[in-house]
């Protein structure tokens, strides 16, 4: 284990050269929060949230081993806002440039920085992921919050209760058995016109029931009412599967899955479709990353190439707010939150990472294979990492933020669940008059250009990522 600034090479390619040179110390940067470290601030370290937790005994200890450098300039601890979250878009990377691009990037801006980056290798069970992502969310879709798009076609989530009367209705029916309830529900759901989750209701007990035709229209009921509703998805490909229509369940689970991706039976019922357990096989281990009572960020990751990498991004996103601003392209002063660009950006800096130990292996030694890598750089190289980002690390710790993730981003998700989860080809983009598609939706693709394809990211000189909306609540 060695302490270092830099975590690989310092190479710049020239079109990250401007990046790099503002990534020095600003001496009178001002910070706006607790969550935006300061070279100049003073005073006592900010609260921790009570969803970090405490770290374990092993977590403990890396943080208490000896520096081989003296602290100059120390850090204080770094959480994401949760309140906040920033999409972005991507399409097909060029490989190897951008991905080596990013990897420099980053190495860059650590190196630059007034603060010290301790780099060590580790296991993945060192990870502290909820300091990293947030506590651990809800394997479910909250059935009673639906998704409202605003003038401005931003979407978010927001309290959807029946009324009282309904509530009786709903009590009523769950003492009761078929018919009786199924009756019930079809008052409440008359009488709760803008509810899903009591169009939900009913849509579950006909499938219980049997009632197919029931509950397939329950389920376009709810997604006429909130497009991104999951569990209606989830009704939709139960009802398919059960009337042996294999191709449209599986567009309806995968779509259900798009939208919440820890969502437990949507997943029993993709496997029940498939005829098989479904396993992901890429999956990205999560860093260490925390402040130690010195003041110097440690960073624990893997010993591959790609895990140093991806972390020393991830690194210089959470504690260097000069790097954050360029690639999201907003101000220094917005604290740190957790974000799409994030997660795409660092899965490329440790692909450049990997790439670039492969380029300086020799015979005498060689580099380590590293599937995860490979399997990366493909679909970068494909389809981009955004579908993929979303889903398998986002997804898994913030999932709530994927119901309301723009209609580019969905399709992302959806492509990358049909291909690499589900395995099959992926539906053609819905029209507005589609389950699913509601007028809600439909605004906010038209607000978008329609497409990812048309929704491209702007890649200046600095190779910022931009975003398409900060999305604040949800």
């Amino acid at each position: 284990m060695s302490t270092t600034r830099a975590s690989f090479r310092s190479a710049v390619f020239l079109a990250v050269a401007g990046l790099v040179a503002a990534c020095g110390p600003k001496p009178d940067a001002q910070d706006a929060s607790n969550n935006v470290p300061s070279a100049g601030k003073t005073g006592p370290p900010p609260a921790v949230p009570t969803w970090v937790g405490t770290y374990d005994n092993d977590q403990k200890a890396v943080l208490s081993l000896p520096l081989e450098t003296k602290v100059e300039r120390p850090a204080r601890p770094v959480y994401p806002v949760l309140s906040r979250f920033t999409f972005t878009g991507e399409g097909p990377v060029l490989v190897p440039d951008d991905l080596l691009a990013y990897a420099n990037l980053a190495s860059e801006a650590l190196a630059a920085s007034p603060f010290l980056y301790v780099m060590r290798s580790g296991p993945p069970s060192l990870a502290n992921v909820r300091a990293l992502y947030g506590p651990a969310p809800e394997p479910n879709p909250d059935p009673w919050r639906r998704v409202v798009v605003d003038a401005t076609q931003r979407p978010s989530l927001v309290a959807s209760l029946p009324s009282d009367e309904v509530r009786a209705l709903l009590d009523q029916a769950s003492k009761t058995s078929p018919p009786e309830n199924l009756a019930l529900l079809e008052q409440a759901a008359k009488k709760a016109t803008d509810v899903p989750g009591v169009q939900a209701m009913l849509a579950d007990a006909a499938l219980a029931a049997g009632d197919l035709s029931v509950a397939d229209s329950a389920a376009r009921s709810a997604l006429a009412i909130d497009p991104s509703f999951p569990h209606a998805f989830r009704v939709l490909a139960e009802v398919a599967l059960r009337n042996n229509d294999k191709p449209r369940a599986k567009e309806a689970i995968a779509r259900a899955l798009a939208w919440y991706p820890t969502y437990p039976r949507a997943w029993k019922v993709a496997e029940a479709i498939a005829g098989q357990p479904l396993e992901r096989t890429v999956r990205v281990d999560q860093p260490f990353i925390a402040v130690n009572e010195a003041g110097a960020v440690v960073v624990v990751a893997c010993d591959r190439p790609f895990c140093s990498g991806y972390a020393a991004c991830k690194a210089a996103f959470r504690y260097e707010p000069v790097f954050r601003a360029s690639v999201l392209q907003e101000p220094e002063s917005e604290p740190y939150h957790l974000s799409g660009t994030e997660e795409v950006v660092c899965l490329e800096a440790g692909l450049g990472a990997h790439i670039d130990a492969h380029d300086r292996a020799t015979p005498e030694a060689p580099a380590a294979p590293d599937p995860t890598a490979e399997l990366l750089i493909g679909l970068a190289g494909e389809t981009g990492l955004t579908g993929y980002a979303m889903f398998e690390v986002l997804g898994q710790h913030r999932p709530e933020w994927l119901r309301v993730a723009p209609r580019p981003v969905h399709d992302a998700v959806l492509q990358y669940i049909m291909l690499r989860v589900l395995g099959g080809p992926v539906p053609p983009a819905a029209a507005p008059d589609e389950p699913g598609v509601g007028p809600v939706t439909a605004g906010l693709v038209n607000g978008l250009g329609g497409t990812a394809k048309q929704v491209s990211t702007h890649r200046d000189a600095r190779l910022g990522r931009g975003s398409w909306w900060t999305s604040d609540g949800g």
